[in-house]
């Protein structure tokens, strides 16, 4: 190890050290970790922080819980979905996550793991691309976390 090199580089290994001892210390400290913002309201519905806000013609309010804001999103993403050309009927079950856990209630950071949908279209290629879009759009999900699988004939 060429220890002229670090001698002549004293500032940047005090740096460093002292990185270290904040890094270390952060850790000890308890109230120095980020606590999660907890609120039951829509606009922190989304852990990626980019909330849906709900419809302001929309004859309901805000929803109060995590169920309440799964039956939420299932209920508006229906009546839109429906409303697609070629969309004959739709089913949607959306599946939230209360702070990295399956949702079972409460009032912590909501997310959604994932957004089943069953169509009965015209054009099911057509219908899912478009389910998809719109929901990767609307809810900010990633397209893996979508499934839409066509209706089976009754």
């Amino acid at each position: 190890m060429n220890w002229d090199l670090l001698r002549k580089q004293r500032g940047l290994v005090a740096l460093g050290a002292l990185g270290v001892v904040l890094l270390a210390f952060g850790w000890l400290w308890p109230g120095a970790r980020s606590q999660p913002v907890s609120g039951s309201g829509i606009a922190s519905a989304n852990s990626s922080g980019a909330g849906w806000l709900w419809n302001a013609t929309s004859t309901g309010s805000a929803p109060q819980g995590v169920a309440s804001t799964a039956s939420y999103y299932e209920g508006e993403l229906q009546t839109m979905l429906e409303k697609l050309p070629g969309v004959n009927a739709v089913s949607v079950l959306v599946t939230l996550a209360q702070n990295g856990q399956l949702a079972s209630g409460g009032s912590g950071g909501v997310g959604v793991i994932g957004v089943l949908v069953t169509v009965d279209a015209d054009d099911f290629v057509q219908a899912k691309t478009e389910i998809v879009d719109a929901i990767t759009n609307v809810l900010d999900v990633p397209a893996y976390k979508i499934t839409v699988e066509p209706q089976k004939g009754e």
